[in-house]
């Protein structure tokens, strides 16, 4: 490989001799592929790239190597600082903020952020400029870019959006103290949220609707309004126990029971505590559901305190009582039920009551709580709940427009990706700048096209879920070629998003595009994967569709999949049945395996054949 990298550039040294610039640059730009190499080497092909590409003219190019090369030297962003004269205002504007990043100075950094948010105003990328003024701390500005913003509402899918902006201008009010523009803003963003998250629902698309939801909670924290944080939880809680993410629900009825007890909302914390346990109790998680259920009475009997100390009738604090001990008596804690009876017999309640308690009390004398299990999920079953900016993140990808190039540069100028990907996002942004853009022209439309494959590719190497965008943007490309790249890029992207643009594949009129669509649908098996691919299994008109979905599933090892599969082998189509077994042959999945012993005696005839079936080609004694 550095055989070739050598030779290429040694080539390209010889045609920059002979001033052919286009071919220097070529070579160049083939040698750069070889995004494996060591640093060094790495760099000592981009070196001269930028010196060819400035030559043909090529400034946009030219910085964009340049901004890689700033990341390994202290003198780099002298260098792409220098570029900047002839560069685009979108390309100044990134320079300035990743110079800003790359100082200690605060004052330098305030002066290259302001810079680089008057650059993008001017680019006429307005989110972009009002998020470089709030990382200035120029909150003002970005108030009033977010206020411009704003007038650009929608309905749908652009609600989402408009929200996110109202989001921004509460945020930016707030910090310059107008609290009545702060509380107009949080309101509107309110509204547009539930309104998004109604149209993604409707359409199917639920992980956007859980950012909505998402949202909704940082709103409510924000302006300290529970009743949106509560809202905001419920709702991701169900998305995401109907999309089988148990672990995840867990987590997020765990934040949610913490924002309860914050705000001293005691008696929604105990709710939510009951609904957490009996959802634990139906995952076969008896220690989680007995600790929830612990929990709620504990919680209950907050709820009590706090209605007393409040000086509201007595009764309240008796009916909160009560449901403590339901909670308790579950769980087999006798002792706690009798200290609970012995309260409510001194509580200044009517007196057949209270003697009625007392006496309750009393049939728990010397009785002990059992002994239970009651642990919280597991450390090893929790998984990063972090929730990005996408108040900010989201806005940018909308104003970006799909574009492969910016969506590039993100990933280009972020210091986080390794190396590797930041290569790759190079390579991808230059081939980006040879066909966005462009006005078509007859005369060079098999190398757009061509260009345009090669893109699709590109942009699949960086696995990043950035680049779904650009290729949902070139998949809507009339072309063949294109559409089937994309559709053979959406393959390695393990995203439920992936699932819009194939889904989309599925229906379209050429046989070819759909094809590679089924493909697409094979390759995406990942857990999240199994409402989308079940979605199509119920929906798809072409057997060979469902089949793919089918075998899709036949991977994913959940007890959601194994009892789908279980039910086609009972229930579907002959054509879909066969898919099925077939695809359950070659899974090593272990989900299905259980949940087929434990059925199979009830089982019928036919689908006992067909779990020995399975069994015979895994090597399981049936």
């Amino acid at each position: 490989m550095l055989d070739d990298l050598y030779h290429l550039r040694e080539r390209a040294r010889v045609a920059l001799g002979k001033g052919d610039l286009d071919e220097a640059a070529n070579l160049l730009v083939a040698a750069a592929a070889q995004t494996h190499v060591a640093e060094h080497d790495y760099v000592s092909v981009l070196k001269p790239l930028v010196e060819v590409l400035l030559k043909r003219g090529d400034v946009r190019s030219a910085l964009s190597v340049q901004w890689y090369l700033a990341f390994g030297d202290a003198e780099g962003w002298k260098g792409a600082l220098s570029l900047m004269q002839h560069a685009l205002p979108v390309d100044r504007a990134r320079t300035l903020a990743a110079a800003a990043a790359a100082t200690a100075d605060p004052k330098q950094i305030a002066e290259l952020l302001a810079n680089a948010a008057r650059e993008m105003e001017d680019a006429g990328l307005v989110a972009a400029a009002a998020i470089y003024r709030e990382k200035a701390q120029d909150f003002r500005g970005a108030r009033a870019l977010w206020s411009r913003l704003a007038l650009v509402a929608g309905a749908g899918a652009d609600a989402y959006n408009a929200a996110l902006v109202q989001f921004n201008l509460a945020r930016c009010a707030k910090a310059c103290g107008d609290p009545r523009q702060a509380r107009e803003a949080i309101v509107a963003s309110v509204r547009l949220l539930e309104e998004a998250a109604d149209h993604f629902e409707s359409v199917g698309q639920r992980e956007r609707a859980f950012d909505c939801f998402q949202v909704l909670v940082q709103i409510g924290r924000e302006a300290k309004m529970f009743e949106d944080v509560l809202e905001g939880f419920v709702n991701c809680i169900r998305i995401l126990r109907e999309d089988h993410l148990k672990y995840f629900a867990l987590q997020h009825f765990e934040d949610a029971l913490a924002a309860a007890k914050e705000n001293k909302e005691f008696s929604a914390a105990a709710t939510l505590a009951r609904e957490a346990s009996e959802y634990s109790r139906a995952l076969a998680m008896p220690s989680a559901s007995a600790h929830y259920t612990l929990v709620q009475a504990e919680l209950w009997r907050d709820v009590a305190r706090l209605q007393l100390e409040r000086g509201a009738p007595p009764e309240i604090a008796e009916n909160a009582l009560l449901a403590a001990v339901l909670a308790f008596g579950e769980v087999g804690q006798f002792a706690r039920v009798g200290q609970l009876y012995a309260e409510l017999g001194a509580m200044d309640l009517e007196e057949q009551r209270k003697k009625h308690y007392v006496r309750a009390s009393k049939r728990y004398d010397g009785v002990k709580d059992e002994p239970i299990d009651a642990t919280p999920l597991p450390s090893h079953l929790r998984q990063d709940n972090h929730f990005p900016d996408v108040w900010h993140v989201d806005l940018l990808e909308w104003e970006q427009q799909g574009s492969a190039a910016e969506a590039c540069a993100d990933v280009l100028l972020d210091k986080r990706w390794p190396d590797l990907i930041r290569r790759k996002a190079l390579l991808a942004r230059l081939t980006a700048f040879a066909v966005e853009g462009r006005p078509e022209d007859p005369q060079s439309s098999a190398l757009l096209v061509g260009a345009r494959v090669r893109l699709a590719e590109q942009l699949a190497q960086l696995q990043l879920y950035v680049v779904l965008s650009p290729l949902e943007k070139l998949f809507a490309r009339p072309e063949r070629q294109v559409k089937v790249a994309v559709l053979s890029a959406m393959q390695t992207l393990f995203f439920k998003r992936s699932f819009i643009t194939v889904r989309t594949g599925l229906r379209d009129a050429d046989p070819a595009v759909v094809e590679q669509a089924a493909r697409a649908v094979e390759a995406l098996y990942f857990q999240h994967a199994f409402d989308p691919l079940s979605r199509i299994v119920r929906e798809a008109p072409q057997p060979a569709v469902r089949a793919a979905a089918l075998r899709a599933l036949a991977r994913v090892d959940t007890v959601e999949a194994a009892e789908f599969l279980l039910g086609v082998l009972e229930h579907g189509a002959p054509v879909d049945r066969t898919a099925a077994l077939e695809g359950l042959k070659r899974s090593r999945g272990a989900r299905f395996v259980e949940l087929a012993k434990q059925s199979f005696r009830g089982s019928a005839p036919e689908v006992q054949n067909a779990i020995r079936e399975v069994f015979r080609a895994r090597g399981i004694a049936a």
